[in-house]
């Protein structure tokens, strides 16, 4: 599949997801942030993509920023407005933009069945896909960093971040591997799963966002 049918059907599994529901349920995968919040980000997340407006995102800003300007809109306004701003980027899916906006939208997606109590696939194509372009960004971040390659070996087959011998390995899922990167795991948590070596050396470069939870997140 490439991104945009993959990002279709991931919009089309939240809308039935959250259709019904309590729009203000916490969603604690995203502190501070309920269900409509987390579709207004995304709404609001596809409007920046396609202005280009990424300020913020390290700090977390960006995306604190969009759920803010939306904060008094209602669930059906959130839809609207990520309808329309779908429509704005279909270009940008056959881009190196592609697989970051897929690595958003599953994420996103598995906040909100932790929330929900509604476990999805974790084991598919749509996983994997949303684990390219973080693993190329933490990838190149350890090269410019000197940091001591790591082979990390998934369901799937191994990768190799960073330039060099492998100097330990971390066996996961693809799946643990998205969310340990993405923020959704805290420090010692990664520090749990199975490694060779001393995970220490690597976990600061394994924060896409430059941060993990401050405490353990369990789904």
């Amino acid at each position: 599949m490439t991104n945009a049918p993959i990002y279709d059907a991931a919009k089309t599994r939240i809308t039935s997801l959250v259709d019904g529901g309590d729009p203000l349920t916490p969603v604690a995968a995203t502190p501070g942030w309920s269900v409509k919040d987390v579709v207004a980000h995304l709404a609001g997340g596809l409007r920046d993509f396609a202005d280009r407006r990424f300020d913020g995102v390290e700090s977390g800003e960006w995306g604190e920023r969009q759920v803010r300007d939306r904060r008094d809109n209602s669930l059906e306004d959130a839809f609207a407005e990520w309808d329309a701003n779908l429509a704005l980027v279909q270009p940008l899916f056959d881009t190196p933009m592609g697989p970051v906006l897929v690595s958003e939208v599953i994420a996103h997606e598995h906040d909100l069945r932790a929330a929900l109590g509604v476990p999805g696939d974790r084991d598919g194509v749509e996983v994997r896909a949303a684990l390219v372009k973080p693993l190329q960004q933490l990838d190149q971040r350890m090269r410019d960093n000197d940091v001591p390659a790591l082979r990390i070996t998934l369901e799937h087959g191994d990768r190799v971040l960073g330039h060099g011998e492998p100097a330990g390995t971390l066996r996961t899922t693809s799946f643990e591997l998205l969310r340990a990167i993405g923020g959704r795991r805290s420090a010692d948590q990664i520090k749990a799963l199975d490694w060779d070596g001393d995970p220490d050396v690597w976990i600061s470069s394994l924060a896409l966002f430059g941060r993990h939870r401050p405490e353990p997140f369990e789904e």
